[in-house]
């Protein structure tokens, strides 16, 4: 396997990850990007190169961003890393209003736990 294959499997199974992370199917994820089910099937298993327009449609449906997921190393990653994550792509998915009031309510917690 050269290292172009190896990045499109890497890649592929990163979003694998968070589409189940996401608890959703691959038909959901075609359904909210907009792509053919069999496509994200292919991406996933590293059969298909997409394009990084493909990409950000796919991370826009899961609610990460590109960066999340160039970067995301794996399940060896530290667990506080990997609730980090997860808090923020919850996060992505709130409307302005509301991610300002998590921000008050998060820096409430921490300053009472000080």
């Amino acid at each position: 396997m050269d290292r172009n294959d190896s990045i499109v499997q890497q890649t592929g199974a990163k979003l694998r990850h968070f589409r189940l992370r996401k608890g959703i199917s691959q038909e959901q994820l075609a359904l909210d990007c907009d792509l053919n089910i069999n496509t994200i099937g292919m991406i996933e298993r590293g059969q298909k190169n997409p394009t990084i327009f493909t990409l950000q449609r796919i991370c826009d449906g899961l609610g990460i961003t590109l960066a999340t997921l160039f970067l995301y190393e794996g399940d060896t990653s530290a667990p506080e890393e990997q609730t980090i994550q997860h808090i923020e792509a919850v996060l992505r998915q709130l409307p302005p209003r509301d991610l300002e009031r998590v921000a008050r309510i998060l820096e409430e917690l921490v300053n009472f736990g000080q």
